[in-house]
C-alpha cells in the first residue's frame, strides 16, 4: 500500500458515512501483570451511541495513520509462496467466520502468550470488522456510481489504559476534606501502542498475502509482535534505510563532500518521488540506480560502489525506497552543524551553502535573497 491507498480506507472511516459498513467490535480488558481478561465485550457498531462511536473511530483510525515505513509498515507473510501461512488463514478465517468474537478470542491468546511483557500498563485490544464500497472506474478513469464494490477488512488495536490517580475532595455536606478513590479506568485509544489491519490494498485491490502494521514508536516497531503474531518477516524502518544509504555513499565519497554533490543526490531522488506520484508505482533504487545518480553528479564511483554497497547492504539486489531515502522537500530537514551552531535547511537550498576559509579561520556562508534577521532585527551587511 502507498500513502494514497491507506489514506483512502482512513477517509472512509466516519460516523453516518453511507459507504463504510462497520459490523462487529470486540473488545478485551487485559491486566498486564496477571495476563487475565477481566471483561470482553461483542457490540454491532450501529447500535452504540453517538459518541461511542466516535471514540472507536478515532482509534482505528490512528492505526492507519503516520509516516510509511517509520509508523506504518507493509508486511508480507513468512513462507508463503503457496499460500500456506497459517496465521494468513487465520486472518483470513477471522475476516469471514460468522464467529467473529471467538476468531479474534484467537489472536488476543496468541498476544498474551508472546508479547504482552513489552506493555507497561494494562491494555483494551479492540478489533473491528467492516467493508468500504467503491465505486468502479469507467475507461477514462472517471467514477461510475452505478457500479460498486466491497473491499472488506479487520482492525486491531492495543491502546494503554490509564488508572486515575487518587486525589483530595472537599465534601459540601459533611464540610471536610475526604479521600478520592475513582472507579473507573480511562482507555487511551488517541495513542494505541499498536495494531494492524488486515488485509493490504492496493490500487483498491485487495492483497490477502499482506497485512499493515501500526507501531506507536517512530521507526521502533515491535519485533515481537510483527514476528510472533502477524507472522511476517521484519522490515528494515525507513530511517535504518536512510543511514545505510548515506553510508554506502560515504564509503564511495569519502569523509567530505561538496553542497553541490548532496544537491544533485536528492534532486535525482526528488525527480524519482515525482514519477511515483504520477504512477502510483513504489519508487525503488538500487544499485545501478545508485551508480548513475553519483556519476551524474560528478563522482567516480569505480569498483568502491559495488564493494561498499556489498558490505553494508549484505546484497547487491537489495533496495531503497526512494521515499524513505529523500528528505521532505519544503520543509528544513536538512541539518548542518558543529560545536559553534546547528543549522536546519530545506534540501533544495543545499546548493547555497558552502564552508570557506579566510585568514586562516572557517566561516559557514549560505547565499540568502533577503536580509537576514536576529530577534526581529536585520542583520549589518559587510563585505567579505
Amino acid at each position: 500500500m502507498n500513502k494514497e491507498d491507506i489514506a483512502g480506507i482512513r477517509r472512509e472511516l466516519k460516523i453516518n458515512n453511507s459507504k463504510l459498513n462497520l459490523q462487529e467490535i470486540c473488545s478485551y480488558y487485559v491486566k498486564q501483570e496477571s495476563k487475565d481478561i477481566l471483561c470482553s465485550e461483542e457490540l454491532y457498531f450501529d447500535m452504540m451511541d453517538e459518541e461511542k462511536k466516535e471514540l472507536y473511530l478515532k482509534n482505528f483510525k490512528k492505526v492507519l495513520s503516520g509516516k510509511i515505513d517509520s509508523k506504518i509498515f507493509e508486511l508480507e507473510f513468512k513462507d508463503n509462496k503457496l499460500g500456506e501461512n497459517i496465521t494468513q488463514k487465520h486472518l483470513l478465517h477471522t475476516l469471514q467466520t460468522k464467529d467473529f468474537r471467538d476468531a479474534t478470542l484467537t489472536i488476543v491468546n496468541r498476544i498474551l502468550e508472546e508479547t504482552c511483557e513489552g506493555y507497561d500498563k494494562d491494555f483494551m485490544i479492540t478489533f473491528v470488522r467492516g467493508e468500504v464500497y467503491k465505486s468502479a472506474r469507467r475507461e477514462n478513469n472517471e467514477l461510475d456510481d452505478e457500479k460498486a464494490y466491497t473491499l472488506g477488512f479487520f482492525i486491531g488495536s492495543i491502546c494503554p489504559i490509564i488508572i486515575p490517580k487518587k486525589s483530595l475532595k472537599f465534601d459540601f455536606e459533611e464540610r471536610g476534606f475526604k479521600t478520592s478513590v475513582p472507579m473507573n479506568v480511562t482507555i487511551n485509544t488517541e495513542a494505541p501502542y499498536e495494531g494492524f489491519m488486515f488485509p493490504a490494498f492496493s490500487e483498491d485491490a485487495a492483497e490477502t498475502d499482506k497485512v499493515v502494521y501500526y507501531t506507536q514508536k517512530e521507526n521502533k516497531p515491535n519485533p515481537l509482535f510483527v514476528e510472533n503474531i502477524l507472522d511476517c518477516a521484519f522490515k528494515s524502518t525507513a530511517k535504518a534505510d536512510k543511514e545505510r544509504f548515506l553510508e554506502v555513499v560515504r564509503e564511495v565519497v569519502g569523509g567530505e563532500i561538496e553542497p553541490e554533490v548532496v544537491s544533485n543526490i536528492y534532486e535525482e531522488l526528488g525527480r524519482r518521488l515525482d514519477a511515483e506520484a504520477e504512477s502510483g508505482e513504489v519508487s525503488l533504487i538500487g544499485l545501478n540506480d545508485i551508480e548513475r545518480i553519483l556519476e551524474h553528479s560528478g563522482i567516480d564511483t569505480g569498483d568502491k560502489l559495488r564493494t561498499s554497497f556489498l558490505e553494508v547492504m549484505g546484497a547487491e539486489n537489495y533496495e531503497f525506497k526512494a521515499s524513505s531515502i529523500t528528505p521532505n522537500y519544503g520543509t528544513k530537514s536538512i541539518k548542518i552543524d558543529n560545536n559553534t551552531a546547528a543549522i536546519t535547511i530545506d534540501p533544495q537550498d543545499i546548493k547555497n551553502v558552502k564552508q570557506v576559509t579566510k585568514d586562516g579561520i572557517r566561516y559557514l556562508m549560505i547565499r540568502i535573497d533577503d536580509t537576514a534577521t536576529l530577534d526581529g532585527f536585520d542583520l549589518v551587511t559587510e563585505e567579505l
